[in-house]
């Protein structure tokens, strides 16, 4: 099951994204505040939703999707900006259906997404999908 992230998922999301950045799909970790000031946004849910995944019961993941228009691209696209399942719920189909899920639900001319470069499996699941590399070489100020 997907669904929206809620208020009572604080913790869970909290705990669950500490183990995301400090796992080898991320580049580096980010500061606890930077999470905290996430989940808030998420609540709002309009620059950005995350979605927490249930199986056998129990919560096994999440992901986390944003928007931005892109002239482009024709219209609003979506970026899928996390996608975090628990060790014990992997290979179970959660990341497939969480793409799915958002095809369904958030109609977009463009989705796109980023990966660090030794995350093989990630990358074989995105290609499946039809993901391909755009070619830019994406750059940041901070």
């Amino acid at each position: 099951m997907i669904r929206p992230l809620d208020a009572s998922d604080r913790d869970i999301y909290l705990a669950m994204s500490a183990e995301f950045y400090s796992s080898p799909a991320v580049l580096h970790d980010v500061p606890a505040a930077n999470r905290e000031n996430a989940f808030a946004e998420f609540l709002k849910g309009e620059l950005a939703k995350c979605f927490v995944f249930e199986c056998e019961g129990r919560v096994a993941g999440y992901g986390i999707i944003c928007f931005f228009y892109s002239q482009e691209a024709g219209g609003r696209c979506v970026i899928f900006d996390e996608l975090f399942v628990k060790p014990e719920f992997r290979s179970r189909g959660l990341g497939s259906a969480f793409f799915s899920y958002v095809f369904e639900n958030y109609h977009a001319p463009r989705y796109v997404l980023e990966i660090e470069p030794e995350n093989v499996r990630a990358r074989k699941l995105y290609e499946k999908l039809g993901f391909v590399p755009l070619g830019y070489i994406r750059m940041i100020k901070e």
